[in-house]
């Protein structure tokens, strides 16, 4: 492809014009300095900011999660949650795969990757592809893409054979390269970097003059210059004794303040880079300055996660929604990365919010194990309620009032009555509509005598355990309910929670 342009556009290869050069990934900056992708991961803060960035949003568990009525879970059984949480092809891990996903979009402005499907339509497998290969181009109103592969063949794609990710851009098509877009604070460090290696290897000007009281000839200054390099040039050298002979006298050249000021220049692209990639400094090693994204390290992971990562993660979440979920699949899953990892804090803090929040029932103690990467114990997934939720003034010292209960046993009678809905509908789809009424009326007498009540007192056995409840009431009214839905299930379709909850408080008498 290379030599087809430089053949049909008559261009130099030894001065190439710069339209080339930006072409491929290279632009000149203001220094004087190319600035190529793979040039500038040899300064070690360009590196250090693809590093980071690349191996902490790669790094984060990708998970797809199926949603529920009230919250969500792992949808393990989806093909495209093993495709990005284990490995989106053979040859590649998960991990591998995005590391290169972030790192072409900061390098190039652009990530690309062929999808490949099964006869259902469900991506089976992810092949990134060199952005620096790839043109975008519309025909028909349509994106379509050009792509050059390495034995030089030029493939198109449709816009749904690809996975794109742009980086940000100002067409919604294509992204910029963070290299490109700041090519001069690079090219700057660059050409600080090679300024400093040439001053300390061959010495950018001369420290010593050596002075003769006679005049010397061309060799003989010739000869003592050799002589003196040999023995003294070079951080090996450094601190030798100099013997002077035949008069000569040896006079030091301090450095002047222009020629010293590339260390300066060195620290402050570091700032530059780390704004560029938009990372503390203190991640790139500046620890010098102050930082205004917080006092603690802790405060400064937050920042660092909510202004840098955040946005990443987000972007690359919603094209993931986009492209590799089926059209009837957006409303019931998403993807999300598990950023729990990264917000962990000390374990004194953590106990603390752990208490808080099994104390006030929002955590269930094996929840709390889990997050731990503890194993779980019998009996751990009760949710625990303080004693003292009645208003102040009311009712006996540690005993929960009915009035402050009932807020929460409403909530827990409304998914009593989502469960019977969803489990009668079903049933009804699988056997009454089938025509199979000796089956249906089998699950109904099942449900109704037996997995009703049992649900209802697993469901309200937490308010029984924070004293909200008597065990031997809610078992009574379990029951009851169970067999006046039964027989009510058709003139009345759904469980009224209110009605129940009043039930529950003031049992009639037998």
């Amino acid at each position: 492809m290379l030599r087809q342009i430089i053949h049909q556009r008559d261009v130099s290869i030894t001065s190439p014009p710069q339209w080339l050069l930006e072409s491929l990934g290279i632009g000149e900056s203001a220094s004087g300095i190319n600035v190529s992708v793979e040039g500038s991961l040899k300064v070690t803060a360009v590196l250090a900011g693809f590093t980071i960035l690349t191996e902490d949003t790669s790094s984060l568990p990708m998970i797809l999660y199926r949603r529920l009525e009230r919250g969500k879970e792992r949808a393990t059984d989806h093909p495209c949650y093993t495709l990005m949480h284990n490995a989106p092809n053979p040859e590649m891990t998960s991990m591998v795969y995005r590391e290169l996903q972030v790192g072409h979009m900061l390098g190039w402005g652009n990530f690309f990757a062929q999808m490949l499907w099964d006869e259902r339509g469900v991506v089976t497998e992810l092949w990134p592809l060199n952005p620096s290969r790839m043109e975008i181009f519309r025909a028909d109103g349509e994106r379509r893409y050009l792509y050059q592969n390495d034995a030089g063949k030029r493939i198109a794609f449709r816009q749904q054979d690809l996975l794109h990710i742009p980086a940000f851009g100002f067409d919604g098509i294509r992204g910029y390269s963070r290299i490109s877009l700041a090519k001069n604070a690079v090219g700057l460090a660059i050409a600080a970097e090679k300024y400093g290696s040439r001053f300390f290897a061959n010495d950018a000007r001369p420290t010593v003059v050596l002075t003769s009281p006679k005049p010397m000839k061309p060799e003989a200054r010739k000869n003592l210059r050799e002589s003196w390099n040999d023995t003294y040039r070079g951080a090996e050298n450094t601190g030798k004794v100099a013997v002077l002979e035949e008069g000569l006298d040896i006079k030091t050249i301090g450095i002047e303040p222009d020629a010293a000021q590339f260390l300066e220049t060195r620290q402050f692209q570091v700032s530059e880079i780390a704004r560029m990639f938009r990372i503390p400094p203190h991640m790139l090693g500046d620890v010098t300055n102050s930082t205004s994204w917080g006092t603690g390290i802790e405060q400064q992971e937050l920042g660092y996660l909510a202004h840098t990562l955040r946005p990443w993660l987000v972007r690359i979440e919603q094209q993931l929604n986009k492209d590799l979920l089926l059209p009837a699949e957006r409303l019931k899953y998403y993807f999300e990365h598990l950023v729990d990892a990264l917000l962990r804090t000390d374990i004194q803090s953590r106990m603390t919010a752990y208490a808080t929040a099994i104390g006030n029932g929002i955590l269930s103690p094996n929840e709390a194990r889990e997050a731990e990467n503890r194993n779980p114990y019998k009996g751990g997934d009760t949710y625990r309620f303080p004693l003292n939720m009645g208003e102040a003034g009311q009712g006996q010292p540690g005993k929960v009032q009915p009035r402050s209960a009932t807020p929460i046993l409403l909530d827990i009678a409304e998914r009593v009555a989502r469960y019977e809905t969803n489990e009668q509908r079903d049933a009804i789809a699988r056997w009454q509509e089938k025509g199979k009424a000796d089956k249906f009326t089998a699950w109904e007498e099942e449900f109704y005598t037996a997995e009703l009540p049992s649900f209802i007192r697993r469901s309200f056995r937490p308010c029984v355990e924070a004293g909200m409840l008597d065990l031997d009431i809610l078992t009574t009214v379990a029951a009851r309910t169970a067999a006046d839905r039964r027989a009510n299930r058709t003139v009345i379709p759904a469980l009224d929670p209110e009605a129940f909850i009043c039930r529950l408080l003031a049992p009639p008498a037998e």
